[in-house]
């Protein structure tokens, strides 16, 4: 959570070309590492479109720029250089959030979400996963109920409205067994305040025994907590050392400034944004010498 947050903070911070380009390089190498080479095609299949929108849209109703590219008489319309860099930048800054927000669908998981968040907000992550969950599953149900009743082609409206009816039920079904299953479960009241009331003369130590746990299912080793400080540091380097950077860059009315990029900025972000795969990396590599010594 902390990488995904560092990684797009940065990349939304900064309009360099440079840092937006190793933003989607190190974004698109991680899905390519993580989820395979088609999902990557598949993406760029409709974010290549979405930018050249980005770009031609800019380029057209966008006419700060002072420095002209051509001119069509019949439009009366100046198309500027200016327009045309700040449209790529925009374009490739879109395109690169999107990626990393789709490795974060990919490796942040629900049970993931909830190790984080249920201990300091237990109905907050609980919200929050069953909306994620709620997505795919009603898709899902609806594909069932739509291969289950295939209509003739008279009857298309009333199948659309019977099965929209179905799916509505099924879903409000279903969000009363796991409001009930969770109210079960303590997760509409604090246990401890309940406790504390009901027994106040017993202490506070009894009442810190009763709280109600909350299941961890993956541990906190000193790894993690040397692997979660390395990126607080780089991710607090990089926003930094971007910010102060870029300054100095401007698209209007002439393109200036992209000289400037501190030796700083540029390390801490290929480190912070390499740092996964740096680490699946090294992984990698001891799992091979200690089969080769096996």
């Amino acid at each position: 959570m902390a990488f995904f947050v560092g990684v797009i903070v940065v990349t939304l911070l900064s309009y360099h070309p440079l840092i937006l380009g190793l933003s989607f390089v190190f974004a698109a190498a991680s899905v390519i590492y993580y989820l395979g080479v088609k999902v990557l095609g598949r993406s760029l299949m409709w974010l290549g479109p979405m930018t050249a929108i980005v770009v031609v849209f800019n380029t057209v109703f966008n006419r700060r720029g002072a420095t002209e590219l051509f001119t069509t008489e019949h439009l009366q319309m100046t198309f500027t250089l200016e327009s045309l860099l700040f449209g790529l930048s925009i374009a490739l800054m879109l395109t690169a959030v999107i990626l990393w927000f789709r490795l974060y669908q990919e490796l942040m998981t629900s049970d993931r979400f909830l190790y984080l968040f249920a201990p300091i907000a237990p109905t907050f992550a609980l919200s929050v996963t069953m909306v994620q969950r709620w997505i795919p599953l009603t898709k899902y149900r609806w594909q069932q109920i739509r291969d289950a009743h295939k209509p003739s082609r008279f009857a298309a409206i009333r199948s659309l409205t019977h099965s929209l009816s179905a799916l509505m039920s099924w879903s409000m079904e279903d969000a009363i067994q796991a409001a009930d299953s969770m109210q079960a479960r303590g997760y509409s009241k604090s246990s401890s305040s309940n406790y504390g009331k009901n027994n106040q003369g017993k202490g506070a130590h009894d009442t810190r025994k009763r709280r109600r746990s909350s299941f961890r299912y993956f541990p906190f080793t000193t790894y993690d907590a040397i692997a979660l400080t390395v990126v607080i540091l780089l991710a607090v380097t990089a926003g930094l050392a971007v910010f102060f950077s870029a300054r100095e860059l401007a698209f209007f009315p002439v393109y200036r400034g992209v000289e400037y990029l501190s030796a700083t900025a540029l390390i801490a972000v290929t480190l912070l944004m390499f740092f996964p795969l740096l680490l699946e990396g090294g992984e990698q590599l001891r799992w091979r010498l200690s089969a080769q010594k096996t």
